[in-house]
């Protein structure tokens, strides 16, 4: 059974909320199985989101091992051939695989995990805290009747995040399922091959990460309400304290489902609306509110 290794992260790392199918190797030349993401119809409608997305999930593709990615994709067409009864070409593949992985260990022969895929899944929850409160409440009165699956099911739809999903290509475990199901297809005994190579491709490790996103979009409400009070302090000013207040109720959402503390940071939105009303905004009015989103970027707390 693949191992499933889980790591949460309450910053605003943020990744692959496009719906896109990617080479994981951009013109470099060896396409990955990096995966097609789906994306819910309010996410899609998130600019900042989208951008921040593309960035960190293109780095993330560049950390991909390409002599890994190589390898995993020849063992899988060996067990085809295998399956197929095709020796030579099974025996080639494994040959090829044999190659990337002693290329990836001469350049680092201490290396462990090799990643050789990177996912992301949306889950995007938009209701009220006073809802969400509701809920948690609701669940609690099920938990103290002993009703634990529908406390679960109650609390199960309280998400709005991204789940990153990398996997790993253990080098403790490949290279000599290879070379064992090499002996072993010479010997004619291709059952215990694809056995072989089958158990190898169960043991790949992925290591999840989760990210919230009330506090992103958040941060998309306050560069929009920036960009537009210098376009026109006067004019745009309505427009302005209502993303504030957006930004705002984000993090109330954030905080209501149990992501982080955001009081600091809310503190300073409010004392940003208060001066955007009374016409007292200057040029650096969101500069130390911007600041406190980067730490929330960097896994600070606001």
């Amino acid at each position: 059974m693949k191992e499933t290794v889980k790591k949460s992260s309450l910053g605003l790392i943020s990744l692959a909320i496009l719906g896109m199918a990617c080479d994981a190797f951009g013109a470099g030349g060896v396409p990955a199985s990096a995966a097609t993401m789906p994306v819910p119809a309010t996410a899609a409608k998130e600019d900042h989101v989208k951008d921040i997305a593309k960035q960190e999930l293109s780095n993330r593709r560049q950390s991909l091992m390409k002599e890994a990615v190589v390898a995993n994709d020849e063992i899988i067409h060996a067990i085809f051939f295998l399956e197929k009864k095709d020796t030579r070409q099974a025996y080639t593949m494994l040959t090829k695989a044999d190659g990337q992985l002693n290329i990836l260990l001469a350049r680092d022969p201490n290396l462990k995990l090799a990643p050789i895929d990177v996912r992301a899944n949306v889950m995007d929850l938009e209701v009220s805290p006073d809802r969400i409160h509701n809920a948690v409440k609701d669940a609690k009165s099920e938990l103290d009747n002993g009703h634990i699956q529908a406390a679960r099911i109650l609390l199960a739809p309280l998400v709005s995040e991204m789940h990153i999903d990398t996997d790993f290509l253990p080098l403790g475990i490949y290279p000599n399922a290879i070379k064992q199901a090499s002996k072993e297809i010479q010997a004619s005994r291709l059952d215990e091959a694809e056995s072989t190579l089958a158990d190898a491709l169960s043991s790949i490790v992925t290591s999840q990460e989760v990210i919230p996103l009330p506090p992103l979009k958040a941060e998309g409400d306050v560069l929009k309400a920036e960009q537009l009070l210098n376009k026109d302090k006067v004019n745009n000013r309505s427009k302005v304290l209502s993303l504030l207040d957006s930004a705002d109720n984000h993090l109330a959402d954030s905080e209501a489902l149990g992501y982080g503390k955001y009081q600091t940071i809310r503190s300073e939105i409010a004392s940003i609306k208060t001066r955007v009303a009374g016409g007292g905004a200057k040029p650096d009015l969101f500069e130390r509110v911007k600041g406190l989103f980067h730490e929330i970027m960097h896994g600070k707390k606001g």
